[in-house]
């Protein structure tokens, strides 16, 4: 799987997801504090789903303002969880292979 993770990403994630085999380029290594417009149309120019923990912006550019996310994106909220225990779950997610593009995906942990 192509990957484009945020810059808010784990780097941990971004080594378990490469030493499993998935082509990830990371925000945080090549483009520091690019404008989340920018990111997600790095995502539709590289072909790759969009990784984040960013719970408010992503959304409001897809569907409020009406940006295309056909890459896909995938957003992660976690409540009540360690960094770590965050990482191992991120990383597990993504490394199912899951059919992300096209798709906004929500994936939240913890209580409601």
């Amino acid at each position: 799987m192509r990957y484009l993770m945020d810059e808010n990403m784990y780097g941990v994630v971004v080594s378990q997801l490469r030493n499993a085999g998935h082509d990830v380029n990371w925000v945080a290594e090549d483009s520091p504090s690019s404008a989340d417009p920018n990111v997600l149309a790095r995502a539709l120019r590289e072909d790759r789903v969009l990784v984040t923990l960013d719970t408010g912006d992503f959304g409001k550019l897809v569907f409020a303002e009406g940006a295309d996310a056909r890459c896909g994106v995938v957003l992660f909220r976690f409540r009540g969880t360690s960094p770590p225990e965050e990482a191992d779950f991120i990383a597990g997610v993504l490394d199912t292979n899951a059919p992300w593009v096209g798709r906004f995906s929500v994936i939240r942990t913890g209580p409601a």
